[in-house]
């Protein structure tokens, strides 16, 4: 495949977004346009006409799309200009926003006072420092939580407002938070950087502080990136939109792509003003819709328009298809949550039989992963396998937790709280007490926790057995570290590490059942496979190298989802980005879809809307649309009303099917707020 191959298989619509090149230009690709196609091909075409491909980036939102991407480019550009030489800086850079930054803190973080070999805090590690930090503060209030601090002081990294389109009422309490939040922000960032570490939201944070207080620094990438698209640009947040701002400069040679209609993360920051007022911030933008939609049938595509024109704050746009009308739209009432459950399973069944499809072709979406329960049981029953999207991570459990532990105080000394969780990890005759004298000791001495261990002779108040079991850690982890520097057989030495200090013996002690431990054992396993999967695909692997993989991919994740099988279920959020022949919709009803807090709010009732929308848009072929008539809640059963999204699906296209056909509309209670609802819409307008 060449680059001409690839611009004769675009639309006209997707030609003329590869040939706009330069100057700012929003492309807004509604669902199944083919936006991925066009951004490869759009970064191909600007290496082919002659730019440097190391001055050409594409910033993605996950790894996936980002592996995707850098795949394709490369299947395109084999023999074109400098693209196969393996010179620095001759291959565009194709990331995602927190791997970029932290690429460039990797190079520049000097500059304001870290040191290079900086460690990356995931929310556990978050945690337990805020639970250390509020332990020293004495503050032992058990009416907070230190999840609601970290979301706090998350919102105040990101600029992000505690509403976020969904209604809250400030109170005594979320007052009292907020206050000790606060307190305890500059508190958390010291502590971070006393530990030569950064959270989630520094890596971002941080680079644009750089840039800020560097111009030199800044001039540099712009430089080098003089070409820059962005993916998903619907959901980027603030901090994100001004550092792709800066990185742009002058030359405003930005193309962002994005459909606002599947904006659907205002509740961990995204912001729907960065698209909508795309044209307004660069003045002079080219707009490109894309809106011939390659994924679905007429009928899919003709009740999710019908749906989202509903919306105020978008951007006009239809999708349409040269795929035909396919089946109508099912809408399906059912008598209760369970015979809902029951109606989907006996049909994915029966069509799978009639169709000779897969159970990987099917798809049931709910709005919130409380309501898998009920369809987990059903396929069980009917002995139908299945894989619930977005579960406990891999990376979540205590062992690799441990072993992670062990790598990152091997690869940054500074970092104690690494080493407090393995100090005693397994059983070595470091407690808490002798701990806590080794840490003042640290401290009074002005040295590392580490250093501490090694000197731990000199310390009064550690008996001869503390002192041995200190120096024989401090001696473990300076021999690992040579091993590890020599940058070969990684996972090799990783099991020898987990030998030496008997992990498996200690993993049989904790967890009794022989499922367990063989479950546990086989997590040890995995994550050696994981550094040996690292070790075979990075052309330069060091042990900095996996451990920011391990912060930004979950490596062994991704490969479980690839080997998945069965039907999946899955939230709106979790099934952006996805596609399948069959998608069953469930649980459409007032309080639930749009959610009960989002209603009264008419940004919130939007984001809904746009939720729904995505969903629709996940299906190819056939689209069910679920609802029940009664619900249990709070341990009774209660009448559902549908959704009032249900009455904006037009007609034509659309079949209801189940209980009460005739007589779909909603109650007295129900119109009343639909009808409050609306004329509060048009007020405020």
């Amino acid at each position: 495949m060449d680059i001409l191959q690839e611009l004769n298989r675009l639309n006209p619509r997707q030609l003329e977004a590869v040939h706009y090149t330069d100057g700012p230009l929003l492309l807004l690709a509604g669902a199944g346009s083919g936006k991925t196609r066009v951004l490869t091909v759009r970064t191909a075409y600007l290496i082919h006409k002659g730019t440097p491909a190391g001055q050409v980036l594409a910033v993605t939102f996950t790894n996936k799309a980002s592996r995707e991407m850098k795949g394709r480019v490369s299947s395109i550009l084999k023999g074109v200009g400098d693209y196969d030489s393996k010179a620095g800086g001759r291959y565009p850079v194709v990331s995602t926003f927190h791997s970029l930054c932290l690429n460039i803190l990797r190079r520049e973080i000097e500059a304001l006072g870290y040191r290079k070999d900086f460690s990356i805090y995931d929310t556990s590690d978050q945690l337990s420092l805020l639970r250390g930090i509020l332990t020293e503060v004495k503050f032992a209030d058990k009416a907070f939580k230190v999840e609601d601090v970290l979301e706090n002081i998350s919102r105040s990294k990101n600029a992000v407002s505690a509403k976020s389109g969904v209604s809250t009422r400030p109170d005594e309490k979320t007052a009292e938070l907020e206050a000790i939040s606060e307190y305890l922000y500059p508190k958390y960032l010291e502590t971070l950087k006393s530990l030569n570490a950064l959270d989630f939201d520094d890596l971002i944070l941080l680079t644009l502080k750089l840039f800020r207080e560097h111009p030199d620094t800044l001039k540099k990438y712009q430089d080098r990136f003089r070409y820059i698209m962005v993916d998903e640009y619907q959901d980027t947040n603030r901090m994100q939109y001004d550092f792709i701002r800066l990185l742009a400069g002058e030359r405003k040679n930005l193309c962002v792509v994005g459909d606002d209609d599947q904006s659907i993360y205002a509740w961990r920051g995204a912001s729907l003003n960065n698209i909508l007022d795309f044209e307004k911030d660069f003045p002079g933008a080219a707009v490109v819709r894309l809106e011939q939609n390659y994924r679905s049938f007429g009928n899919i595509l003709k009740a999710a328009n019908s749906v989202i024109k509903n919306n105020k704050r978008r951007m006009t746009k239809s999708l349409w298809t040269e795929l035909g009308e396919g089946p109508s739209v099912k809408l399906y009432k059912a008598p209760g949550a369970d015979e809902e459950a029951d109606w989907v399973a006996e049909r994915i069944q029966q069509v799978r039989y009639e169709k000779n499809l897969a159970f990987e072709d099917f798809a049931v979406i709910y709005r919130a992963n409380v309501f898998s329960r009920q369809f987990e049981q059903a396929l069980r029953r009917l002995r139908m396998p299945y894989t619930v999207v977005g579960g406990t991570s891999y990376f979540e459990y205590r062992e690799v937790k441990d072993l992670s532990a062990y790598l990152r105080i091997i690869g940054n000394p500074l970092d104690e709280l690494s080493l407090l969780r393995i100090a005693n990890t397994p059983r070595r005759g470091l407690g808490p007490t002798t701990l806590g004298t080794l840490t003042d000791y640290a401290r009074s001495k002005g040295t590392t926790l580490l250093e501490a261990l090694g000197r731990a002779g000199e310390i009064e108040g550690l008996n001869s057995k503390s002192v041995e079991a200190a120096k024989g850690l401090a001696v473990l982890l300076e021999k690992y570290k040579a091993l590890f520097s020599r940058q070969k057989g990684m996972s090799e030495t990783l099991r020898e590490l987990a030998g030496e200090i008997g992990y498996r013996n200690h993993i049989q002690e904790l967890f009794k059942t022989p499922d367990a431990v063989s479950q546990r054992l086989q997590n040890i396993e995995g994550f050696i496979e994981s550094l040996a999967y690292y070790e075979k695909s990075d052309e330069s692997p060091t042990l900095q190298g996996f451990l920011e993989t391990l912060a930004l991919t979950d490596l062994l994740r991704d490969k479980d989802e690839r080997n998945k099988s069965g039907v999946t279920l899955t939230s709106f959020h979790s099934a952006k980005g996805l596609e399948f022949p069959i998608v069953f919709i469930v649980g459409v009803e007032d309080d639930v879809l749009p959610h009960k807090k989002s209603i009264y709010e008419a940004d919130g009732l939007e984001e809904e809307r746009r939720l729904f929308y995505v969903g629709m848009t996940r299906a190819m072929k056939e689209l069910y649309i679920c609802h029940a008539a009664n619900r249990v809640r709070y341990g009774k059963n209660a009448p559902c009303n549908p959704s009032r999204f249900l009455d904006e699906l037009p007609q034509e296209g659309t079949t209801r099917i189940g209980c009460d056909d005739e007589d779909d509309g909603m109650d007295e209670e129900a119109a009343a707020k639909h009808f409050f609802s609306n004329l509060k819409n048009i007020l405020g307008d």
